[in-house]
């Protein structure tokens, strides 16, 4: 499938950004005193070795979360700072099409 045809399923928005670094205060100068995002709210867990700030951009459809974490435990696992955790989180119309689509590539 060439990306000129059609594709069994529609990408219809951007859900979530995650980032994660050492010390998300630093991840908070950026984001949202500089970008001006809101904190909507904060999530901590200990099984997920993560302190973060919810954040949000957008308005109703085209609100976007953004998630700025930091480990609470730097040598734990899962390790939320470093680059494979970061991740962008897509609004997809049909999931599970699009998930047997992109398996079979791989």
């Amino acid at each position: 499938m060439t990306s000129a045809q059609a594709k069994p399923f529609k990408v219809l928005g951007i859900q979530q950004i995650a980032i994660g670094g050492p010390d998300k205060s630093k991840l908070q100068r950026l984001w949202v005193d500089m970008f001006g995002l809101e904190v909507t709210g904060t999530f901590k867990s200990e099984r997920e070795n993560v302190d973060e700030d919810i954040c949000a951009i957008g308005k109703g459809a085209h609100k976007v979360e953004v998630d700025l974490m930091q480990p609470l435990d730097l040598e734990k696992k899962p390790a939320v700072h470093a680059t494979p955790l970061n991740h962008i989180g897509l609004w997809i119309d049909d999931l599970p099409k699009a998930v047997e689509i992109c398996s079979w590539r791989h």
